[in-house]
């Protein structure tokens, strides 16, 4: 009788987040002035201590190769407009409007942002590092190597959005809604979740085992499982 082999198959690890831009690199801007700041120079320019009630950029718009330090805003409209390989620090801003826009490789750093609505958004390599975010609504929106350290979340809303390559790192989360969202690759391992909504829509997330025993009630329940002593 021939021999019983046995393949074993090595699980696949979960995939971190890649980045292609280092915003320490971003150096050489022109040092941007009001003047410059309000005739949209927004290529290659540093500015500082921005204090204004609202800034609207315009659809199309773009902020290229920039690094802002000190943002104080009440109100942030990027809709339709693109951010690209910049580095946003010290942001104090209430509402972001950002819907159907798009980020690659930015920095947020140290920011505080209330409700960002980012709905049918792009997002590709993005970093929030130490930030404090509201409500983020990101329904419908595609995600690829997303990154949080050290950040307070109130709510992440990715209904029917698309995420690939996303971890929080040492950082809380008040809510999330996963309904109809399509995961792969993300990472909550690094995060204290307090509530989910549309727990079918983490397959293909990561969770670690501490995550499963507080999930596992409304796991059971989803798989109309009876858990009785």
């Amino acid at each position: 009788m021939a021999a019983r082999t046995t393949n074993t198959r090595k699980a696949r690890q979960t995939q971190a987040p890649t980045f292609d831009f280092d915003g320490s690199l971003l150096t050489g801007l022109t040092d941007g002035d009001q003047e410059m700041f309000e005739s949209e120079r927004f290529e290659a320019v540093a500015y500082s201590d921005i204090a204004r009630d609202r800034w609207d950029l315009g659809v199309g718009s773009t902020i290229d190769g920039c690094r802002i330090t000190g943002l104080n805003l009440s109100a942030w409209s990027l809709r339709g407009s693109r951010i690209v390989e910049s580095v946003i620090g010290g942001a104090d801003v209430p509402v972001v409007s950002a819907a159907r826009g798009g980020l690659r490789d930015v920095e947020f750093l140290d920011s505080r942002f209330g409700s960002i609505e980012a709905y049918d958004a792009n997002w590709r390599g993005i970093r929030f590092t130490r930030c404090k975010l509201g409500f983020v609504n990101l329904r419908g929106s595609e995600l690829l190597d997303i990154e949080f350290v050290d950040c307070t979340i109130d709510e992440i809303d990715l209904l029917d959005a698309t995420a690939r390559r996303v971890s929080f790192e040492s950082s809380r989360i008040g809510a999330l809604n996963a309904s109809g969202a399509t995961l792969s690759d993300v990472d909550l391992r690094g995060a204290e979740v307090l509530e989910v909504v549309g727990m079918a829509g983490l397959r293909g997330a990561t969770i670690s085992p501490e995550q499963l025993h507080l999930m596992a009630p409304a796991l059971a329940q989803m798989a109309g499982i009876r858990v009785e002593d």
